[in-house]
């Protein structure tokens, strides 16, 4: 009962030279540096980075990750600036580009979707000179795919290369 410390406490227990391994200092040290590399993007979920082509008649932009996790649910934004008419804008997406990539919704819906000369292809209405066509797709990466997936994004007056640009997804674990 002399004791000074409370009921269960000894000395052993105020003994500050030993680390338990709860309160490691290596502990704080991987845990700060998994939240460094998860605020870092070095996995990603970045913004995504904007890239055009243009060329006499319109602009493609194309808004899409470059660097994505497996399973990851992702968006990418297309947008048409038309500088002339264009009688049938079609934008074509190759095969390899979303090889093992799942595409859930895009809209605008085109008015005509098929696959043949230059991939998938998704036919809009005419668009007039000055007209903007901004198309939003959602899509998941499947968990197949691995190291990532490159091709290009082309945008086309029926039959006629308007613009095109080369993209690549690097999927990370």
């Amino acid at each position: 009962m002399g004791d000074r410390y409370p009921d269960g406490i000894t000395q052993t227990h105020l003994r500050t030279s030993q680390w338990h391994r709860s309160a490691s200092p290596l502990s704080f040290i991987v845990l700060a540096t998994l939240i460094l590399i998860a605020v870092s993007g070095t996995l990603g979920g970045l913004p995504n980075p904007s890239r055009s082509a243009a060329g006499p008649t319109a602009r493609l932009t194309l808004e899409a990750p470059q660097i994505a996790r497996s399973g990851m649910v992702f968006e990418m934004r297309m947008r048409i600036d038309a500088a002339h008419a264009i009688a049938q804008p079609v934008i074509a997406v190759s095969p390899a580009y979303w090889h093992e990539l799942t595409i859930n919704t895009m809209i605008p819906a085109a008015a005509d979707e098929s696959y043949g000369r230059g991939g998938y292809r998704f036919e809009y209405a005419p668009l007039a000179a000055g007209d903007t066509l901004r198309v939003k797709v959602d899509g998941q990466i499947n968990p197949a795919l691995v190291a990532g997936t490159t091709g290009r994004v082309t945008l086309y007056d029926g039959e006629t290369l308007l613009a095109a640009l080369p993209v690549r997804l690097e999927v990370r674990p």
